[in-house]
């Protein structure tokens, strides 16, 4: 299938568009990029450069629609650009492709230093219009209205659970089709919670002491890779989440600075 894909393209940092294009490729689909921004190298470093390439969204498509190609999916990640998630959904709409939209916000409870709270609500529209989205639980409780430290403190695995999957369900009753919370940390636990035409889904992912850059974005185009290629979303969740634990404890054992994002390309030929 025909893939658009509206991410970063990083120099440094095995993330965004880097991932997204040669798991999806192997996968058997055909991916056309727009990047979003051009930066030297992803944001978890000290210092980066980046260049805003957002602006150039619309003539981009223009020419993209003098040639007649269409899209089967619309895939929307990081953007500078509070408005681009609500255009790649106009997009999806346009040719009635499926629109997935990871809504990169924040981690560890704050935003991320490249953003404001004036994306907050303008993600919230996007999200809304979306099939399949992909949060981690800080931009799920940012979209949900939710505090993130609060769900944390809950006293007991099953109650944080609750909370999550009533979080993944406020995000539905809003409008998005498919939710699903990625890597919900509890005690030394992962869960990927998943809400899928109003089912609740969940899966335990292995936990490691060292994290990385990048994860999510593997996470996503694996799952969307497979979902793409006819398999049941809850497969999707657990190829996604083996593929990413693979290659976490591969970079580990070679001590990859977690700056750097993991080294998946061992593992392709497995996908």
């Amino acid at each position: 299938m025909k893939i658009t894909l509206i991410n970063d393209l990083s120099g440094y940092g095995n993330c965004s568009l880097t991932a997204n294009i040669p798991v999806l490729n192997v996968m058997g689909h055909e991916t056309h990029p727009f990047p979003t921004a051009v930066l030297s190298n992803q944001t978890a470093y000290d210092s980066f450069f980046m260049r805003d390439c957002s602006a150039d969204f619309a003539a981009y498509i223009a020419e993209w629609d003098k040639l007649g190609e269409k899209t089967d999916c619309v895939y929307a990640g990081f953007t500078p650009n509070a408005a681009v998630p609500e255009q790649a959904a106009d997009l999806a709409e346009k040719y009635g492709a499926i629109f997935f939209f990871d809504p990169v916000l924040g981690d560890k409870g704050e935003l991320y230093k490249c953003f404001d709270s004036s994306f907050i609500p303008r993600y919230r529209a996007a999200a809304a219009r979306a099939q399949y989205i992909t949060p981690n639980l800080t931009e799920a409780c940012i979209l949900g209205g939710e505090d993130f430290f609060s769900v944390c403190a809950e006293k007991s695995e099953s109650a944080f659970l609750e909370r999550v999957f009533t979080l993944a369900e406020t995000l539905c009753r809003a409008g998005t089709k498919n939710a699903m919370i990625t890597g919900a940390p509890y005690g030394k636990k992962l869960f990927n919670v998943c809400l899928f035409g109003g089912k609740r889904a969940l899966f335990s992912c292995r936990y490691f002491e060292k994290s990385y850059s990048g994860t999510g974005d593997l996470f996503d185009s694996v799952f969307l890779g497979a979902l793409l290629n006819g398999e049941p979303p809850a497969q999707c969740v657990a190829r996604a989440a083996d593929f990413v634990s693979r290659c976490i404890a591969y970079s580990i054992e070679k001590n990859i600075d977690s700056r750097h994002g993991v080294d998946f390309t061992p593992f392709l030929k497995e996908l």
